[in-house]
């Protein structure tokens, strides 16, 4: 029992690198963008940082292969309450530019 308690923290660890997943992209899709998800970030979310700033053409000229859905959220939109931890929402100002990124 106790070379099993030493051994479940071991393979812990192994499993980690596992985590972090890319998603594939087809080659030659024109304007793709690869999510590749790490631990604490369902959705990819830290990874389109970039994003922010730019006006939110570059994000809907952008195909994503992505693990759930992809969205825009302007200013006083309707967005359905529920919650998906593996969508992408992209948040923009009265602009158009993007504000934030983040997963729900």
């Amino acid at each position: 029992m106790t070379q099993l308690r030493a051994i479940i923290p071991l393979l812990a660890l192994a499993a980690l690198p596992a985590c972090i997943v890319p998603i594939p992209v087809p080659e030659g899709t024109p304007g793709a963008f690869e999510i590749v998800l790490d631990p604490g970030d369902s959705c990819g979310a830290r990874g389109l940082q970039d994003f922010v700033g730019q006006d939110e053409s570059a994000v809907t000229s952008t195909t994503f292969a992505s693990p759930g859905p992809v969205r825009v959220v302007r200013p006083g939109s309707v967005v359905a309450a529920d919650s998906n931890p593996q969508r992408v929402n992209f948040r923009t100002d009265a602009t158009g530019k993007v504000v934030a990124v983040d997963c729900g």
